[in-house]
């Protein structure tokens, strides 16, 4: 088993451009499924405070369901945050019936902008609208990354780009179980398939 400490610096690794140009790439030691369970949960889980898309503050962890893939992005993204959620939709309807005992879950690390009205509305096209969308201040999201080991930066964008700026940003889906536990950790690029696959090992072993 990694340590929090191990694998912190390996998801610290795959942080790239996602925006602007919409460069990336993913490190050849990080396979197409890599499991990271770490010895202690993420305690902003149950410690930060941010909003959902009616502006409620919320803990994750009082969200109900058993297994919760979680994915950190911005809702201006051009390209690889809607490839992570188009992943993480083709994955939830491939999971059928089990499907019901997961919760898809998207941070934003661009409270500024992302709105939760603005959630509201990019949320919408998840299938059966499962997807939970927060915002909230800068502090609380800055500590929960933190927590996950996600690292995000502001970038300038090309001029004449429309935006003012891109985010830098980690691009990892977590399975995270209800005490915040990181499960297994899969780069964007992960097809459905192996998604679904994770997901129904952790229901059936936890």
């Amino acid at each position: 088993m990694r340590s929090r400490t191990d694998y912190y610096k390996i998801l610290i690794g795959v942080a790239v451009v996602a925006v602007g140009i919409g460069v990336g790439f993913l490190p050849s030691y990080f396979e197409k499924k890599k499991e990271f369970a770490g010895e202690e949960p993420v305690i902003e889980w149950k410690t930060a405070i941010v909003k959902n898309s009616k502006g409620i503050e919320t803990k994750l962890s009082g969200l109900e369901g058993k297994l919760f893939l979680v994915y950190f992005g911005f809702s201006h993204c051009p390209d690889l945050c809607p490839l992570a959620l188009e992943e993480m939709g083709r994955a939830y309807r491939l999971l059928g019936p089990d499907s019901s005992r997961i919760v898809p879950v998207f941070v934003s690390i661009d409270p500024e902008r992302d709105t939760p009205e603005v959630l509201e509305k990019y949320a919408e096209g998840f299938p059966d609208r499962a997807l939970k969308a927060f915002t909230g201040g800068r502090d609380q999201i800055e500590a929960l990354q933190r927590g996950f080991g996600v690292v995000s930066k502001k970038v300038p964008l090309p001029q004449g780009k429309v935006g003012g700026y891109g985010v830098d940003h980690t691009l990892v889906l977590y399975l995270v179980d209800r005490n915040g536990n990181i499960l297994s950790a899969y780069p964007t690029g992960t097809s459905p398939e192996e998604l679904s696959k994770g997901i129904r090992h952790w229901l059936r072993n936890i």
